[in-house]
């Protein structure tokens, strides 16, 4: 990537899932490559027990620059509630048995755009996952997809002495001064720099700068200069350049700023 020569502080991917077998073939190049473009960390998040597992092996291959997010997605919270409380249960014990790597809990949500599991199941959990977020103290990390009004009421509701990030955040002004008003911060990945994502990048501007995350979502949502390839955290560099022009900021000051809020919300030490 030619633009990563203009980078001169370091930038973190605060969300991406390189435990895809997407990424088998070729995961130490991919990190290599984010690390050759400026990045001294990626947030890997996982979507059940089974991917919470791998994102830990993954900060545990590679220490100090991949960490991980252990949760329940509302996709795969179609549970009994036996079954759901073995998974929360042992999700917890991932926490507390690997303290280095877990540095968030998510994702967690609700997601409306897929039919599969009834909106008050996934209510259900996602309540149940705020309340042993707190009990872990640890910061959430949100999914909210076409479920804005419910999802920021759950917040209001469950959300008390919480903190985290609404990822890839996808709504508009409104709902971003809204989740902004609940004390939470708003990340931004790839779809942020397609043609039609006008609204997107208006909720980009009234962000703080002090509320403002970059993430991939890797391998999803790749960036328009590279859309249609499988995305990845070097790729973050293309999002970070669209961001700081809708803001007026430099490109540096953004990934500056961007990297202070990931190790503020993430409690990460400094790399």
């Amino acid at each position: 990537m030619r633009r990563r020569r203009t980078l001169t502080v370091a930038a973190i991917d605060s969300h991406a899932h390189l435990y895809f077998d997407r990424f088998d073939e070729d995961r130490d190049q991919v990190i290599n490559r984010a690390k050759e473009a400026g990045f001294t960390g990626v947030i890997n998040i996982g979507i059940d027990v089974e991917t919470s597992s791998k994102v830990i092996d993954l900060a545990k291959k590679y220490p100090g620059f991949c960490h991980a997010a252990v949760g329940l997605h509302p996709t795969h919270s179609n549970l009994d509630e036996e079954d759901l409380m073995q998974t929360l249960a042992t999700l917890e014990s991932f926490c507390i048995e690997n303290k280095n790597e877990v540095v968030a809990f998510g994702e967690i949500g609700l997601d409306y755009y897929w039919k599969d599991v009834p909106p008050e199941i996934q209510d259900r959990a996602f309540r149940k996952q705020l309340e042993l977020a707190r009990k872990l103290d640890l910061p959430v990390v949100i999914h909210c997809r076409d479920a804005w009004s419910d999802t920021l009421e759950v917040i209001s509701e469950a959300g008390h002495g919480l903190t985290g990030v609404f990822h890839c955040f996808g709504g508009k002004v409104e709902e971003a001064r809204r989740a902004l008003d609940l004390g939470w911060y708003l990340s931004f990945a790839g779809n942020v720099t397609y043609p039609k994502a006008e609204e997107l990048r208006e909720a980009a501007q009234v962000v703080p700068s002090d509320r403002l995350l970059l993430e991939t979502d890797s391998p999803f949502l790749a960036p328009q200069q590279v859309r249609g390839k499988r995305n990845e955290p070097a790729f973050a560099l293309h999002t970070a350049e669209i961001l700081a022009k809708v803001r007026k900021e430099g490109l540096n000051q953004l990934i500056e700023t961007t990297t202070a809020n990931s190790r503020k919300l993430f409690r990460l030490s400094e790399i």
